[in-house]
């Protein structure tokens, strides 16, 4: 049907699965580019607006399939296991031609842009209460937002099993916080030509090393 309604597309495919189940799930991520000059200058004229997209080099379709293996895994007479499968569709648009972009590279490109989602912005909605937050004056929402990223990575630092321990910890030991900046001060003076070390930074103070409050200069 693609070849008949539009005999110049080029289609490619890209398929990526995970090597291994995890929490007992599985998932298979299919994506289709498809580059047609006819659909490009389509794409965006069906909306209220009637204007097509600028730009539009390709058009792509998503497919994950997710198998999920319940914890308690219950078998038949045959002795398989039931084996949940869920399908999900997404699609997108580029402004990337299929001479910079492959399918194969769009598809890498797709699970980095969610990685960033996950580990970054929904972290600061959720977990750092952005969403819930009520400055939205001028530059105050850019400069807070700035805030919370620099304090997410100071607290992926800290050796905590979660960001929620983390701040939980943090907010049961107030002198922490004192202690925390003092090891990434340290370890930031210690060596002013390379990179911060990559070892973790000690979240609560130790109780065998009292902390000093430093000297005044004279």
């Amino acid at each position: 049907m693609l070849q008949r309604t539009l005999p110049n597309a080029a289609v490619d495919v890209a398929q990526e699965r995970s090597p291994k189940a995890r929490h007992g799930r599985r998932e298979t991520r299919t994506l289709w580019t498809l580059d047609s000059a006819a659909l490009n200058a389509y794409v965006g004229s069906a909306g209220r607006v009637g204007t097509p997209w600028p730009g539009v080099a390709q058009v792509l379709r998503l497919q994950r399939t997710v198998q999920v293996t319940p914890a308690a895994t219950t078998t038949t007479g045959s002795g398989t296991s039931h084996v949940r499968t869920r399908t999900e569709v997404a699609y997108a648009v580029t402004s990337l031609p299929p001479e910079r972009a492959t399918a194969a590279d769009l598809l890498l490109r797709w699970r980095a842009h969610w990685h960033i989602e996950n580990r970054l912005h929904w972290v600061r909605d959720v977990t750092l209460g952005e969403d819930a937050s009520a400055i939205h004056l001028g530059q105050a929402p850019l400069v807070v937002a700035l805030l919370r990223t620099a304090v997410l990575a100071l607290l992926r630092h800290t050796g905590a099993a979660s960001l929620a321990v983390a701040q939980r910890d943090l907010a049961l030991h107030p002198a922490g916080f004192l202690a925390l900046f003092t090891d990434l001060a340290r370890r930031l003076t210690a060596a002013p030509a390379s990179r911060p070390s990559s070892a973790r930074l000690r979240l609560l103070p130790q109780p065998h090393r009292p902390l000093r409050r430093p000297a005044r200069a004279s």
